[in-house]
């Protein structure tokens, strides 16, 4: 995409000459050929991507991990109950800390 950037072509053209010619699952859309054209207008010619921010993590691991070595019977579903959180997010801090029974 850099080199029809730089020969003066815009996205929409290109987007649509390259999915004429190509008929591959593996093409951009045209969103992401409008993206990459933005970023080369504004002389970001970088391919890397910019690294995006996680959200904090609202479960204290510490003290979820306390309360699952006093009492390792309890179940994911009740820990997610006693912190107001879903089951998923209890479960993927309880996989990541090697302690829950599911």
């Amino acid at each position: 995409m850099e080199y029809e950037y730089r020969s003066g072509s815009n996205a929409a053209h290109e987007h649509a000459t390259s999915t004429t010619f190509t008929e591959y699952s593996n093409t951009t859309n045209q969103r992401t050929t409008c993206y990459w054209f933005t970023r080369s207008r504004s002389g970001n010619i970088d391919l890397k991507n910019e690294p995006r921010g996680r959200p904090k993590n609202l479960v204290d691991n510490d003290e979820l991990k306390a309360i699952v070595e006093a009492d390792d019977t309890q179940s994911t579903a009740k820990l997610a109950a006693a912190f107001d959180f879903s089951v998923k997010t209890i479960l993927s801090i309880c996989v990541k800390l090697a302690r829950c029974v599911l």
